[in-house]
C-alpha cells in the first residue's frame, strides 16, 4: 500500500507552457498530476519567468491548480524540476545559467542544468564508448563515405537532435546518399553522429527509466508500420536486462555527480544509443498505454530525497 508523504512539498516546474501538452500522454503533466494527487503544492512558469535578484534566482510562477501568480524564491522550493523540451539553444542555456543560481544543497533540481549542458545526449555516452554501437562524429563526407562503406548501412542524427527530428538513413548504394550528408552536415559546416543501422531495433528500442542513478523499469519501442524508421509509441514493459543493470552501472557515479536525477536511456541490442536528460519522457504514456505508475513512483522518490535533505 502506497504511504502518504511525511509532508506537502513546494514543488516548482520550469518549462513549456502546460496547456501545449496531451494530458494523456505528457511526461511533465503525468508528474504534476501526480504530486497534486499526494498532496503537493504545484507552480509552474516559463524560461522566460526566470530572474536573478541580488544573487538569487527568482520565479514569477503560478499556481496549477488556483492559478494564481507571484514571484517565488526557488530556494525556498523543495524541488524544481526543468522540464523545457529540446533543443538546448541559446533560450535554453540562459534559463540553465539563471537555475545556476539555485541552491542545491536546499532544493532538489531535476535535472540539474549544470548536468546538463555537459551531458549531450548523443554524445555523452561516448564517456563508456564500449558500451555504444561504433560512432563517428564529424562534419566531413569523405569520413561519412569511409564509415559507410565500412558498415554499408547507417543513420545520421544532429548532435543536438530530440525525439527523432533529423534523424535519416544512409545506404552505401543508396544514389541520394551524397545529398543527404550535404544537407545533415549544411555542406561541411556542422558535425553529425553516424552510427551503423542496428537491425535488431525491430525487435524493438527499449527505453531504460533511469531515477537518481537506479534503473526502475523498461519498455519496449517499435518502428512505425507506414515504413518510418523512426520509433513510434511504447509497445510493452519489459524485465530490466543483466545488460540494462550493467549499463546503468556504468552510468551511475556520472549521472549522480552531474545531478541527472531523471533520465532515460535508449538500448537498441544491448548497445546505449542515446542518454536522455533534458526533458526525459516517456513516462506517462506507459502510465497510460502499459498500466505502469512511474510518474508516482518518480513523485515519491523525490519525497524521499526532500525528506533526506530535511533530516
Amino acid at each position: 500500500m502506497t504511504t502518504q508523504p511525511r509532508r506537502a512539498l513546494d514543488l516548482v516546474v520550469v518549462g513549456d507552457p502546460l496547456d501545449r501538452f496531451d494530458p494523456e500522454i505528457d511526461t511533465t503533466l503525468g508528474v504534476v498530476a501526480a504530486a497534486i494527487a499526494r498532496g503537493h503544492h504545484v507552480r509552474a512558469c516559463q524560461p522566460s519567468d526566470l530572474a536573478i535578484v541580488d544573487g538569487a534566482a527568482l520565479a514569477r510562477t503560478y499556481d496549477v491548480r488556483r492559478g494564481d501568480t507571484r514571484w517565488t524564491a526557488l530556494d525556498d522550493a523543495d524541488a524544481v524540476l526543468l522540464r523545457t523540451e529540446p533543443p538546448v539553444d541559446g533560450a535554453y542555456l540562459d534559463a540553465a545559467f539563471i537555475l545556476d543560481r539555485v541552491d542545491t544543497a536546499r532544493t532538489l533540481m531535476i535535472n540539474d542544468p549544470r548536468g546538463v549542458r555537459i551531458a549531450n545526449e548523443k554524445l555523452w555516452a561516448l564517456e563508456h564508448a564500449d558500451l555504444c554501437p561504433p560512432t563517428l562524429v564529424t562534419s566531413s563526407a569523405d569520413l561519412i563515405a569511409e564509415f559507410l562503406r565500412e558498415h554499408r548501412e547507417c543513420v545520421v542524427k544532429p548532435i543536438d537532435g530530440f525525439s527523432g527530428h533529423g534523424v535519416l538513413r544512409l545506404g552505401y548504394d543508396d544514389p541520394n546518399t551524397a545529398s543527404i550528408v550535404e544537407l545533415s552536415t549544411a555542406g561541411g559546416s556542422r558535425q553529425v553522429v553516424v552510427q551503423p543501422w542496428l537491425e535488431r531495433v525491430r525487435e524493438g528500442n527499449k527505453r531504460v527509466f533511469v531515477h537518481d542513478g537506479e534503473p526502475v523499469a523498461a519498455a519496449l519501442r517499435f518502428p512505425v508500420e507506414n515504413g518510418d524508421f523512426r520509433i513510434g509509441m511504447p509497445a510493452r514493459m519489459v524485465p530490466l536486462s543483466d545488460r540494462d543493470r550493467e549499463i546503468c552501472d556504468r552510468l551511475r557515479p556520472g549521472l549522480r555527480e552531474l545531478g541527472l536525477f531523471l533520465v532515460g536511456l535508449d538500448v537498441i541490442d544491448g548497445l546505449l544509443v542515446d542518454v536522455n536528460v533534458t526533458s526525459s519522457g516517456a513516462l506517462r504514456k506507459c502510465d497510460r498505454l502499459l498500466g505502469s505508475t512511474l510518474c508516482a513512483d518518480l513523485v515519491q522518490l523525490i519525497e524521499e530525497r526532500t525528506d533526506r535533505r530535511q533530516s
